[in-house]
């Protein structure tokens, strides 16, 4: 009897890129910087993601067979030709009750319909078979869009931003203690740093990312029109 062997998926983000020399990597590093001063990132072992992953806004991620990463790379294409640089501005630095942190962007319309249409020509080539993330998994209304989508965080879930870090070794106490500190210090760092810097997105990207979205290896860029 053969078995027939199931192709090989990979999580694929497709995602926008600033400018160089845009005013949000200074940020992201002076606030790295204000929490090692504070002991923080060497207490609890966290690195934070700009160090080793290009900085990206998410557009759509989700799992794609092999075979299919070609046609997405076309569809992407397709799509960045149709589209002009899209400006924009960030709003504060935001940490959840895992201790995961991210700097938020403005409500932005045409961020919202850009991560809409990319879905919306690349959900079809998505693995079907692909399973929800663990930490969607609970909440009912992403396990729909993840079935509908491939993706939890589209649609009215979609929300544009800059993760920085996610200390995903530690243990759920120390998360939980790790999240009160990260709500003080975000404070304190907020009151003496202006947060809100503006940028321009000037092309997407696809490529292969890793558990927690980040890019592993780009395997494509095409600027905006």
């Amino acid at each position: 009897m053969s078995i027939t062997a199931r192709a090989i998926s990979l999580p694929i983000n497709v995602y926008l890129k600033l400018t160089p020399n845009n005013q949000v990597i200074p940020l992201i590093e002076h606030f790295n910087q204000f929490l090692q001063q504070k002991k923080l990132l060497s207490t609890y072992h966290v690195k934070p993601f700009i160090l080793t992953h290009p900085l990206h806004i998410t557009l759509y991620l989700a799992t794609y067979e092999e075979t299919q990463i070609s046609a997405v790379i076309k569809q992407t294409q397709d799509l960045a030709q149709k589209q002009k640089n899209i400006s924009i501005a960030t709003e504060r630095f935001h940490a959840s009750t895992s201790g995961y942190v991210m700097l938020a962007l403005e409500q932005n319309e045409r961020l919202q319909q850009l991560s809409n249409k990319t879905l919306s020509q690349l959900a079809e080539l998505r693995d079907q078979h692909a399973s929800t993330p663990d930490w969607a998994s609970k909440d009912r209304k992403r396990q729909e869009l993840f079935k509908q989508w491939g993706s939890p965080s589209v649609m009215s879930y979609y929300q544009p931003h800059f993760s920085v870090f996610d200390p995903e070794h530690l243990s759920p106490k120390q998360r939980a203690t790790l999240y009160q500190k990260l709500q003080l210090l975000i404070g304190q760092f907020s009151k003496v740093h202006d947060v809100k810097v503006k940028a321009t997105a000037y092309a997407i990207g696809v490529g292969i990312a890793d558990a927690q979205g980040q890019i592993i290896k780009e395997l494509d860029s095409f600027p905006l029109s």
